[in-house]
């Protein structure tokens, strides 16, 4: 039996803070730290289908048994950390001497069998035990010296009385801790197996690609960039430097750590270049004569590696930043735009631009705040759109003072923003442009009786490929006459239902709707649904036309699919006049207490509108008035641009408006 320096209690004490999962991949790096290049962790389970026992087999080199007391008996010190660059190696991992006694976390008992290769290349056994109520002791063979084996050198350690592991979970934590050693030293054919199969750990890696470079005294520079899905643990965003051999020879970070952009990358560079380097920082007294980090091909290696990074960087925060805003919206931290006012539309792309802008050139200004702060921070951004050139100047001032930007990041932010805010102005400019020339295409089509204008052909047309004017960002799920089987089918595979073969049970179920549209409200999580019907404009509308639409609002009562409680639906009926019978004019009249224009029927989640094309070209001038009067755009109510409905058609169906 040898004792080490310490009692069993002190060594718990000192490593009460090691958790269980942890204590297990300590003892997997032990084995890589041995020259292992296969660990093998096998489970074996009690009657009630839980852990009993691990076992972690690996093909190191075996523990020396005349170094057994350099490995065992020192408490918190390690022959590996003899290496005072070990913070500078991926291998030996292991550095504080502790690995060996935290099985006390998991397990009553650890027993370990190992064959080593001797000073005469012989292979020896012998096996260790070690209790966790006596960890400051372990008995070597009863006291026998080693045995000559036949065997393959390797260890193998077997923790007995396990408690509190679930194999999910270890295997979860194995991935997160393994996966850079694995992916990057792939070559070396490193494998973890877990209860007899393999891990993979391929899902790891977001993006992977191969270059070479050449400077002018050294020709063969491979260079791997790996860029991950996930933060690397414990391990920096480094490079690692690869000899001729394979080996790792030295690594260090990368200069794009703690950016708080989840940018997370390794960079391996393999060359004959590194088997005599050194790496160490000089003093400026030292002379060293081999190649060095002074080296102008050295500087020129990373400097490009870090301009490629740069790149990459820049293109994956663009995508970043899309998607933050996304998560803001989500969170209901970001301002509320109107959706149908084009103001507001360039608005919310100039708020927009500013934090795609900005948290590009810095993503930590983001990182740390939650909701309130947020949506303090995002509505200060907000103010700028209205404000003038000093008042800008003076909330950029406050916002240098709040966040640390250096005069690059200020300078790339400033020249971002005023481009992004040219590029927006122009291309709202051109969308209201375009819009205008589909509305007055419409308005020739319906109100140009010379043009004998069909429903289909012409009007429905234009409507279908222009359904903003009934409401911004909605999806145009049926056109062209689709029945309400065809309906219900596009709606389930909207919600995420797919159902190809779904059909209703109503007499009315081979019913044509013109148009079909919907959205989802960010806000309320309600399915907003809009049933278009329109008439060819020589039809009047009367009782005849309102009583159809009656009919659809019935086909969709009547199936509960189309009805769920977060679903809500509106019938737009639209022509160019009411017949002379005045039916329309009185439904008008019984529903005008709703304080809705064109409302005439109202039930629960239900609502019909009746409007005429006058009205709906009315309301695109309402909601766009301000930008209409600011660019001096001119409207008329109708213009006799096109010398057929066909040709206002092509035009209106294939300019940039379009959805």
């Amino acid at each position: 039996m040898e004792n080490i320096q310490i009692t069993s209690d002190g060594i718990k004490k000192n490593l009460k803070r090691i958790k269980p999962y942890n204590a297990i991949c300590e003892y997997i790096w032990n084995g890589f730290d041995a020259g292992a290049t296969q660990i093998e962790i096998i489970f074996e389970f009690n009657q009630i289908e839980n852990v009993s026992s691990i076992t972690i087999i690996d093909n190191g080199n075996g523990i020396n048994y005349d170094e057994l007391s350099l490995k065992f008996k020192p408490f918190n010190d390690s022959e590996k950390a003899t290496d005072n660059n070990n913070s500078h190696h991926s291998i030996p991992h292991g550095k504080h001497g502790i690995g060996r006694f935290t099985f006390f976390t998991f397990a009553s008992k650890a027993q370990w069998y190992t064959v080593y290769k001797d000073e005469n290349a012989v292979n020896k056994a012998y096996s260790i035990n070690m209790n966790c109520q006596s960890l400051n002791s372990y008995d070597v063979n009863n006291n026998n010296l080693p045995v000559v084996v036949q065997e393959e050198t390797g260890t193998k350690v077997e923790f007995i009385n396990v408690y509190d592991i679930c194999p999910d979970a270890l295997l979860k934590e194995i991935k997160n801790e393994f996966f850079w050693f694995i992916c990057l030293y792939s070559y070396k054919n490193y494998r973890i197996y877990f209860n007899n199969e393999i891990i993979d750990f391929s899902d790891y890696i977001r993006e992977r690609f191969n270059f070479k470079y050449e400077s002018e005294q050294i020709k063969d520079f491979n260079i791997t960039i790996t860029l991950w899905n996930c933060s690397l643990g414990k391990e920096y965003s480094k490079f690692y430097f690869i000899n001729s051999t394979g080996d790792e020879v030295y690594k260090f970070n990368t200069t794009l750590n703690n950016k708080s952009d989840g940018f997370w990358h390794s960079i391996t560079i393999k060359s004959k270049y590194f088997n005599d380097f050194y790496f160490e920082v000089n003093s400026d007294d030292e002379i060293n004569f081999s190649s060095n980090r002074n080296d102008k091909d050295f500087k020129e290696l990373i400097q490009k590696i870090t301009d490629e990074l740069i790149r990459k960087r820049r293109s994956y925060l663009k995508k970043a930043s899309e998607k933050y805003i996304s998560s803001l919206i989500d969170e209901n931290v970001y301002p509320n735009f109107e959706e149908t006012n084009i103001l507001d539309k360039y608005r919310r792309s100039q708020l927009d631009a500013i934090i795609e802008s900005l948290y590009q050139a810095e993503p930590q200004i983001f990182s740390g705040l939650n909701n309130p702060q947020k949506k303090i921070f995002i509505r200060l951004l907000n103010t700028i759109m209205d404000s003038n050139d000093n008042e800008k100047e003076a909330l950029f001032s406050l916002i240098r003072e709040i966040i640390d930007l250096d005069e690059e990041d200020q300078k790339n932010f400033n020249e971002i923003l005023q481009k992004t805010t040219l590029t927006n102005i122009i291309s709202t400019i051109r969308l209201l442009e375009d819009r205008l020339a589909a509305v007055q295409a419409l308005k020739e089509v319906v109100f140009n009786k010379k043009f004998n204008s069909y429903e289909v052909k012409h009007v429905q047309a234009i409507v279908e490929r222009h359904f903003w004017l009934f409401g911004e960002q909605y999806h145009l799920l049926t056109a062209a006459e689709p029945d309400f089987n065809v309906a219900l089918r596009e709606l389930l595979a909207f919600k995420g239902k797919q159902n190809k073969t779904a059909k209703i049970d109503s007499k009315d179920a081979n019913k044509e709707m013109d148009i079909y549209l919907i959205r989802q409200n960010r806000e309320s999580q309600c399915f907003e649904n809009i049933v278009v019907e329109l008439k060819r404009p020589i039809v009047p509308l009367g009782e005849e036309q309102l009583s159809q639409v009656k009919r659809y609002m019935r086909v969709i009562k009547s199936d509960s699919r189309f009805n769920s409680p977060d679903s809500k639906w509106t019938f737009i009926l639209v022509g160019n006049r009411f017949d002379s019978t005045g039916y329309i004019e009185g439904e008008l009249e019984n529903n005008k207490n709703h304080g809705e224009s064109g409302l005439v029927y109202e039930s629960g989640n239900h609502k019909i509108y009746v409007k005429t094309w006058s009205q709906i070209f009315e309301d695109f001038s309402v909601k766009n008035e301000y930008l209409l009067k600011k660019l001096k755009f001119k409207q008329e109510m109708w213009l006799e641009k096109h010398n057929s409905a066909d040709e206002a058609v092509n035009d209106a169906v294939n300019n940039t408006a379009a959805v």
